[in-house]
């Protein structure tokens, strides 16, 4: 039993059947109370001159004072032509002088309340109301009344309208009839009703089940899983939020697995630039201390050159990754001012010079004339030039040339470091910022790049509001530009 209300329209439709069969309860009461109330009403109105009629016919009987005698005779005529009604005689008061009922009948009060009658009167019949009947201490019933002059005193004559006999016939009428085909119209419009409003409530809760099977799947891990959206309101509405929220989750969990994927290529890649190193310093101290008297000057000369550039290397390692993390964290503070671009740039040239003539690579600064001053942090500026030049200079052979562009546009001056070295695929080209990536590992690794300086490059290039943009072709060298915005001239 609990399965079979577990569902909401289960519960929806259980309301809904309760709710109708209350309503249709209740209606079927006050339809049958009303239509008591409306016999009860057009048996007045039809017989409120009926009491006056017989009024006038005792009159001449009660001219002389009441005498239950002489009207004895006159009201047992009138009750054989009419033997549905009950007739009193009443006293100002109210007080009850005579009745004429039924032999086997008896009244159960001596008084009846004057005020209703006394308000019929005055209304010539025409304020319905109901009076009490002298048969019954709790009782009223629809009446007819008109005064009576009885000698000197003014009495009323008092009809109850619809007397035991009347009830009787009425209540088989109403038993037999009325109360079948009152039954049979509720319950075949009850059966209509429930038809109805459990199709509707289906056909409309289609949509909500749907939607639970979605998320339920989407909760067991079907990702992919969506909604098909229909109709603008609260439904569709609901709908389209748990698309977009899952297609949110969806990308969260994927960056999720790609920053996861990135962390254990890092610390792969880390491992393997640290491993190499320390073991290359390791075996020449090693060497060293085993070695130690047969080695000539010469040779512990060489091997502490060796271990002292490996100390440097990692040295550099360690100083881009903190570097790198700081980028990150955005916790890098810019020192915005005016630099002149191509002395910056020429500076950087001169100072990597040395290692171009090493490499037999030409190394040119070539600005624009007249370039404006930009705003930047001098040192960030610096790092990413340098980054960008010695990444050129690693893979451009002997004989090529790395030059740096410095050309003006509208509010900015654009950098651009090219070479004429080998290229980069296309498989390479998208992945080329990643840290550690390397498109050439093992020439890579052999000049001492650890994958850092471009992602460097990248995070200080995009802290300056600007963009790290790279355009190559295998074959055709490579060259990397970013935007730095013009200084104003009203600036200070």
């Amino acid at each position: 039993m609990r399965g079979l209300f577990s569902s909401f329209y289960a519960r929806l439709s259980t309301i809904f059947l309760l709710l109708i069969l209350a309503l249709g309860a209740g209606c079927v009461a006050i339809a049958f109370r009303s239509s008591q109330h409306l016999f009860d009403d057009v048996e007045q109105l039809l017989n409120r001159e009926y009491a006056r009629s017989i009024a006038e016919e005792l009159r001449p009987l009660v001219a002389q004072g009441f005498s239950e005698e002489r009207v004895k005779g006159a009201i047992h005529y009138m009750m054989v032509l009419n033997p549905m009604v009950e007739i009193y005689l009443l006293d100002p008061a109210g007080k009850i002088l005579a009745y004429f009922l039924n032999p086997a009948e008896r009244i159960a009060r001596s008084a009846v309340d004057i005020a209703p009658v006394e308000a019929f009167v005055r209304s010539a019949g025409r304020q319905l109301s109901l009076g009490e009947d002298p048969r019954s201490a709790s009782r009223s019933r629809p009446f007819s009344a008109a005064p009576l002059q009885m000698g000197p005193d003014q009495g009323y004559v008092y009809i109850i309208l619809g007397g035991e006999r009347y009830d009787a016939s009425l209540r088989m009428i109403r038993d037999s009839y009325y109360l079948r085909a009152g039954i049979v119209a509720f319950f075949l419009a009850l059966a209509v009703t429930v038809v109805a409003g459990l199709s509707l409530f289906f056909f409309l809760t289609r949509r909500l089940r749907s939607l639970s099977d979605a998320v339920r799947d989407f909760e067991k891990g079907d990702l992919a899983r969506r909604v098909t959206v229909q109709g603008r309101d609260e439904l569709g509405a609901l709908g389209r939020s748990f698309n977009e929220m899952a297609s949110t989750i969806a990308a969260d969990v994927e960056k999720i697995r790609l920053a996861e994927r990135t962390r254990r290529d890092l610390i792969g890649n880390i491992s393997h630039d640290l491993r190499s190193p320390l073991a290359s310093i390791q075996g020449y101290l090693e060497t060293m201390v085993l070695k130690d008297q047969q080695l000539s000057a010469e040779e512990r000369r060489t091997f502490l050159q060796v271990s002292l550039r490996n100390t440097a290397h990692l040295q550099r390692l360690v100083e881009e990754l903190v570097e790198l993390a700081k980028l990150d964290a955005r916790q890098v503070e810019l020192r915005l001012e005016p630099l002149q671009i191509a002395e910056l740039a020429q500076d950087v040239a001169l100072k990597l010079a040395p290692d171009a003539r090493g490499a037999g690579v030409s190394l040119t600064v070539e600005p624009d004339d007249d370039l404006p001053l930009v705003t930047g942090d001098a040192g960030m500026i610096e790092r990413v030039l340098t980054n960008l030049i010695e990444n050129a200079l690693r893979f451009t052979p002997e004989g090529g040339a790395v030059r740096v562009l410095l050309h003006a546009e509208p509010r900015a001056v654009r950098v651009t470091v090219s070479d004429t070295g080998a290229g980069i695929t296309p498989e390479d080209l998208p992945r080329i910022f990643e840290r550690f990536y390397r498109a050439d590992k093992s020439r890579d690794r052999a000049r001492g790049g650890a994958g850092l300086g471009l992602a460097i490059a990248r995070q200080i290039v995009e802290l300056h509001g600007s963009t790290l943009e790279v355009q190559s072709r295998p074959g055709d060298g490579a060259r990397f530009s970013f935007l730095l915005p013009a200084r104003s001239e009203g600036a200070s």
